[in-house]
């Protein structure tokens, strides 16, 4: 008997004489292909994290690592009398200057100056030594930032502690972090604001000075 026989579909004892298929035959005929790869098993997040789409099938290019979150902190004394010494060698020298020739203006001068700083303390939380330092100026019961005017009443509120009461309150309050739960001054808990530490660095540019 030769094959093909006048029966299309032959006979058992036809595979025998028949070529050989050619291409892959595992799972499936051989014209559907290679057969499709396996369903990648779920590969659950974490203890204590949210399950997300990043979290599962990171075959399909979803497992990139996350950023690593900011590690935040309560800014310690010693941080925050750097920012302020940054203030005072970029800001407030060169108002000693102008107060030298403008005298009659010099109250004015270092009112406005006290402003200022408050005012980008409280509208994006960081003066220009706090944003070169990494600290931040945050209200103490949610974490967002003061707003201009409140951040301009903490600033006058330290000015104001030394005339009216020959300095005492105004070293008492700068001193206060070292021994406060929260790292906190006297002018801070005033407004309900806390400093902290942990934020990136920025360079010494134009947007550090404007709020």
């Amino acid at each position: 008997m030769t094959w093909p026989p006048n029966d299309p579909y032959g006979s058992p004892a036809d595979d025998q004489r028949r070529p050989p298929l050619t291409g892959p035959t595992e799972g499936g005929a051989p014209w559907l292909g290679a057969p499709p790869p396996p369903i990648p098993s779920y590969s659950p997040p974490p203890p204590g994290q949210t399950p997300g789409p990043q979290d599962s099938f990171p075959q399909y290019g979803y497992g990139a690592p996350r950023p690593p979150q900011q590690q935040l902190r309560y800014a310690d004394w010693g941080e925050r009398v750097g920012a302020t010494l940054v203030d005072w060698m970029i800001l407030l020298l060169p108002l000693l200057v102008l107060s030298e020739i403008f005298e009659s203006l010099a109250t004015l001068l270092w009112l406005g100056a006290a402003g200022w700083i408050g005012w980008l303390n409280g509208s994006k939380g960081q003066s220009p030594g706090k944003a070169l330092m990494g600290l931040k100026v945050i209200r103490d019961v949610d974490g967002t930032t003061l707003g201009g005017p409140v951040g301009v009443v903490r600033s006058l509120a330290l000015l104001l502690m030394f005339p009216f009461t020959a300095g005492i309150a105004w070293a008492l309050s700068l001193a206060w972090p070292m021994w406060d739960a929260k790292k906190q001054t006297l002018h801070d808990k005033i407004v309900g604001a806390s400093v902290v530490a942990g934020y990136p660095r920025q360079k010494l540019g134009k947007d550090i000075f404007t709020p």
